[in-house]
Order: structure tokens, then sequence, then C-alpha cells
């Protein structure tokens, strides 16, 4: 986590994510991963945000 409410890219490539709202760990984090726009596949590089599968909250990626 880098600070407010975003996430690390390094951090969700590495699969090691903190939800910054509830504070729980995201267990596979890119089977989370949001996309706000047209992209062949969801990556780390084309990941804009993370939904959280405990509290419901989406956080962006920095």
């Amino acid at each position: 986590m880098t600070g407010g409410h975003s996430i690390d890219r390094d951090r969700l490539r590495a699969g090691v994510v903190e939800c910054p709202l509830c504070e729980r760990q995201i267990p596979e984090p890119m089977r989370h991963a949001v996309v706000y726009g047209a992209v062949d596949e969801i990556t780390v590089e084309t990941a804009e945000a993370v939904e959280c599968p405990v509290c419901g909250g989406v956080t962006f990626v920095s």
C-alpha cells in the first residue's frame, strides 16, 4: 500500500495486496482486478483498480 487509498502496482505484481479500506489481505488479487476501458486481457499492467472481496470496496492501482 502506498498510502491513502491506493495499491502499489509492484505489490499487485507480487500478489501481496492488502485492502486499505478494511485492512484485510486480498487473496489472488488479480482475480479481483478491474479495468474501466476496453482491453484484450486484464493484466497487472492494465489493471486500474482492485475490488476487495471482503468489504466490497474498490481501490485504485498506482
